[in-house]
């Protein structure tokens, strides 16, 4: 049954310093509902609307909770006593009409964060915090969600209240993904430990750009490709940096041969793991890889995968980046590539020996249902 979602009029606050109003409309589309006008209610026949006051900004478990108004109409309220009127739209075009019978509507509660009042400053200030926390990924790990999202969520609020967009969060990652290779390229221990914790804070900025995209409701193909670049162009930096720094230190040829082989191996290995991706995933990025691993391990329980598993866990961006920090303050240059090495062997035999377990379970992966705002 079709569900309409009908915009009140009124002043449009910013959130994020953006439309809230357009921000609502992407929500409703994202839903799966019809933007309407209130003047269209009465010939939408049995049709379920939803009235949203200009002054609140809503998210998609509100239309989860129309279900329960498809026989009469309902005042659906937030714990914060945020309420917006839903029901037939047949119906509703009589209330909307008659203000005074709406007030004898019955009450539903819903979500907390279905309906949220963004119609002072400090309301939307509200809003805005409630909406960035909520923008971590179900595939987030225990680094991303207890180290790195409280940190990158600040940044995010920032850029966002600069008026920023995503492109520009991944471009400032990108920007400081090569001030931290042109650290690297230093001798000594210093430069190194330095490059271990500027390496970190990129693994955190690397979440920026997603989560200001997330709270703006601004996902595209085009943005999630410019991710996995910045992320791609950073690990390469800083692996020529790091290389660069190791020869400086009187490493000789034997590094600069072994380092480049593990180089070249490494760029092959992101271009064969790219093509799965492109073939397989719904968007550019690679935590798709990762998912479609951990699918496969659980759907066959075959020992191989299992370990894949496990090893594709330490090399996810955010716990590689802890790994990288520890060997760096170790001042033993020689793991880097050794653990680069690893992940290249891991991730090859793990496509060459189960690629027909990892295209169906990429398949599966696809169509299962994804949390989003």
């Amino acid at each position: 049954m079709r569900t309409l979602f009908v915009p009140l009029p009124g002043h449009d606050p910013r959130l994020f310093r953006r439309s809230n109003r357009q921000r609502n409309a992407r929500v409703a589309v994202r839903a799966g509902a019809t933007p309407a006008e209130i003047g269209t209610l009465s010939s939408a026949g049995a049709a379920v609307a939803v009235l949203v006051p200009a002054e609140y900004a809503i998210n998609v478990e509100l239309f989860a909770a129309l279900d329960s108004v498809r026989a009469s109409c309902a005042w659906l309220e937030s714990t914060s006593d945020c309420a917006v009127l839903a029901g037939p739209a047949d119906q509703l075009a009589r209330l909307a009409a008659n203000p005074a019978d709406a007030a004898a509507v019955p009450r539903r509660s819903v979500s907390e964060t279905a309906i949220l009042d963004v119609s002072t400053r400090e309301h939307r200030r509200d809003a805005e915090r409630i909406i960035l926390r909520r923008t971590g990924k179900p595939t987030d790990g225990w680094v991303s969600r207890h180290w790195n999202r409280p940190i990158s969520r600040a940044v995010s609020s920032v850029l966002l209240s600069l008026g920023l967009a995503a492109s520009h969060a991944s471009l400032l990652t990108l920007l400081f993904g090569f001030f931290t290779a042109a650290i690297a390229m230093a001798p000594g221990y210093y430069p190194m430990a330095l490059t271990g914790v500027l390496f970190q804070l990129a693994s955190i900025l690397d979440g920026v750009d997603g989560e200001m995209a997330r709270a703006t409701l601004t996902e595209s193909e085009a943005g999630a490709r410019l991710d996995t670049i910045v992320d791609h162009l950073t690990y390469l930096a800083c692996f020529a940096g790091f290389t660069i720094g190791w020869i400086r230190e009187g490493g000789g040829r034997t590094v600069l041969w072994w380092t480049v082989g593990v180089g070249v191996a490494l760029v092959l290995s992101l271009a064969r793991a790219g093509r799965f991706v492109a073939r397989h995933a719904e968007n550019a990025s690679f935590v798709f890889i990762d998912r479609a691993v951990r699918r496969a391990a659980r759907d066959t329980g075959l020992a191989t995968l299992q370990f894949a598993a496990s090893a594709f866990t330490l090399l996810r961006r955010d716990v590689f980046a802890v790994i990288f920090l520890v060997v760096a303050l170790t001042g033993q240059r020689a793991l880097v590539p050794a653990l680069v090495a690893f992940g290249v062997i891991v991730a090859n035999a793990t496509f060459s020996a189960h690629h027909r377990e990892l295209a169906a379970a990429a398949a599966a992966e696809r169509l299962a249902p994804r949390t989003s705002l």
